[in-house]
């Protein structure tokens, strides 16, 4: 084997002289469609809505930011695949991780201070985690409760339903998943709730005869204590469904978001929250909860993926945290386990894309057309949802499946698709902060309001006009999110090929696509916001 310090070969130089300039160039043209963007405008018009809920408003985001901001995206990417080839500091980088709390297996000698605090940190975490389930209980009552009984169409801001859905699960929750760590495992309601009626149930599950489980776990990084609490269940998990019904749910989700005035009509949110439990819970104790929750139930893989990009995760053996690089966790190859899990990224993407089209002149514009020529507003923005997604879906993968050609390999397009697929899950994180930091800032007054005082809020919550700099922080936000995902991307690549030249040429067509991804996102940034047909009430 060639040692590292001896030279490399000529004809080797030349190949990889015209890789990186092949790269170069596909870059340059790539930036100058992204750079034809933000020049396209004078000023860009930054917006966020989250399914009607606020107020329109305008953030002046300068041109020349969303073009600087393209054109270092594009030459980031470029830079990165083409002259970060040491593998021993992609793998430093990668592995590097710092223990957060203690534990005995940290200190052989029992005298140390770590080992005497363990048992306390132990019965602390304990305490924690239970309060915070009962927290999540808490919160999914009171939204059912007060959805139903509370103030109605005239505020929807001050009712404790609409603030629980929209500011907390919808916009907040995840950008804690993806900034500091997953706590939805935690919080999740109805794992507390299977929970409770499994062990309610258990004298009659004892009469029956015992089932195999069905063994759908994976070493994601969940807590065990919050996957161990309902064995098997009355049947086993179909194996050949997957995550396909996580999909199916989170689709419906989105869709429904849109369709229904679920902002206007806290009654309404609250049967589809009420629904949503009898759904959940049921299929959780029909099929044991760590198959539901792992494979079926779309709100915990949501916060399964984007806990993925966090800096904080679990450690390997499930005692305690640790500190690891943003996006470190999205290298690994057991975090996306089949082609139904990279369909759920891609619709991850997708939806936040979608969510921001539809309430920018050409979306509504389009829609409009279609409900003009007779559709229903309902069918029409189902027919846009799915159309975009098949289209965003079957781009991706061609990019796998082109990866293979630029880079000749054994691995399956399968394959390449999905461990290719985790680094989305940055872009889609920045995407997320993009689409709703206006709408969590600009609540934060009502939700303090109606959260202290939930049976008798303000007839008007205060909500805060948000300043220019927010638009900045939108426009970092992808960048950030572009940067991160092609990073991973680069490692994921020298994990999956032994040549540097491979590793090199393979990223070529998924950095293409993860760049029109933000050239997309950034677009969509400069629109207005405009009220679409389908967000009724």
């Amino acid at each position: 084997m060639r040692s590292w310090l001896s030279p490399t070969p000529p004809s080797r130089l030349r190949r990889q002289w015209r890789s990186i300039r092949t790269l170069v160039a596909i870059a340059t043209v790539l930036a100058i469609v992204c750079l034809g963007i933000g020049a396209a405008a004078d000023t860009a018009s930054a917006s966020n809505a989250a399914a009607g809920l606020g107020d329109d408003r305008e953030l002046t985001v300068p041109a020349w930011l969303t073009v600087f901001t393209g054109g270092v995206a594009i030459g980031a990417s470029a830079l990165l695949a083409a002259l970060v080839t040491d593998r021993q500091l992609v793998d430093t980088l990668h592995t590097w991780s710092l223990p957060l709390s203690p534990s005995v297996r940290d200190s052989p000698d029992h005298t140390t201070p770590s080992s005497a605090l363990a048992p306390h940190l132990r019965e602390l975490a304990s305490g924690l985690w239970w309060l915070t389930g009962l927290v999540g209980v808490a919160a999914l009552v009171g939204t059912v409760v007060v959805g139903l009984t509370g103030p109605g169409r005239v505020a929807p801001t001050a009712n404790l339903a609409v603030i629980l859905s929209f500011v907390g699960l919808r916009s907040l929750l995840p950008m804690v998943a993806f900034l500091v760590g997953n706590p939805w495992p935690a919080l999740d309601p109805f794992r507390r709730l299977a929970r409770a009626l499994t062990a309610l149930g258990e004298g009659v599950m004892h009469l029956l005869p015992p089932i195999p489980s069905s063994g759908s776990t994976g070493t994601d990084g969940t807590d065990t204590r919050a996957i161990a609490d309902g064995g098997p269940g009355l049947l086993a998990y179909p194996s050949a469904l997957a995550s396909w019904p996580a999909v199916v749910g989170l689709g419906t989700l989105v869709w429904l978001e849109l369709v229904l005035p679920v902002t206007s009509d806290p009654a309404l949110l609250a049967r589809l929250a009420a629904g949503y439990t009898i759904y959940t819970v049921a299929g959780a104790i029909l099929f044991g909860s760590n198959a539901w929750f792992r494979r079926a139930d779309p709100l915990a893989t949501v916060f399964r993926l984007y806990g993925a990009v966090a800096p904080i995760q679990r450690r390997r053996d499930g005692r305690g945290l640790t500190l690891v690089l943003p996006g470190s966790r999205l290298r690994d190859p057991d975090l996306v386990t089949d082609a139904s899990e990279v369909a759920f990224v891609l619709l991850l993407v997708w939806e936040l894309t979608f969510n921001g089209f539809v309430v920018t002149p050409p979306g509504s514009r389009l829609l409009a057309e279609l409900v003009g020529a007779g559709v229903p507003v309902a069918v029409a923005t189902l027919a846009v949802f799915v159309g975009g997604y098949a289209v965003a879906l079957g781009l991706y993968w061609l990019a796998a499946s082109t990866a293979r050609r630029t880079a000749p390999t054994y691995l399956s397009t399968a394959t390449l698709a999905r461990r290719f697929a985790p680094p989305l899950l940055a872009i889609a994180a920045g995407y997320h902060v993009a689409h709703y930091v206006g709408v969590v800032l600009s609540l934060s007054p009502a939700a303090v309001a109606v959260v202290t005082s939930p049976l008798s809020p303000p007839l008007n919550p205060t909500t805060l006009a948000l300043p220019g700099w927010v638009g900045t922080l939108e426009i970092g936000a992808l960048l950030a999110g572009h940067l991160l995902a092609v990073w991973v991307a680069h490692a994921t690549a020298f994990d999956c090929f032994p040549g540097r030249l491979q590793a090199i040429r393979s990223q070529y067509p998924l950095i293409a696509v993860m760049v029109c991804y933000t050239a997309v996102s950034l677009w969509l940034l400069t629109l207005p916001t405009v009220q679409p047909p389908t967000l009724a009430g």
